[in-house]
């Protein structure tokens, strides 16, 4: 994942580079085009998002953990989105 986010070029907001952790559903995973067509998530199972200030999908994991790391360990900022 650390090749894929230095690769792309991340907004900054006061010095710093945001990413924003935002957990996803099966519907909204679709939408974003994260999984396949036909294949559904587990009920309850959520996806964690990791996206660049201008809304851009930068990653995705199965667990907040991996993405917070994702973003901190690519020296941005993680900021969680409800």
């Amino acid at each position: 994942m650390k090749d894929e986010l230095n690769m792309k070029p991340t907004p900054t907001f006061d010095g710093g580079r945001i990413a924003y952790i935002k957990p996803t559903g099966d519907e909204e995973a679709h939408r974003l085009g994260l999984i396949p067509p036909g294949i559904t998530l587990p009920p309850g199972v959520k996806l964690y998002v990791l996206h660049a200030m201008d809304g851009s999908v930068l990653g995705y994991t199965d667990a907040y953990d991996s993405a917070y790391g994702a973003a901190v360990q690519n020296e941005l900022t993680p900021v969680s989105v409800h």
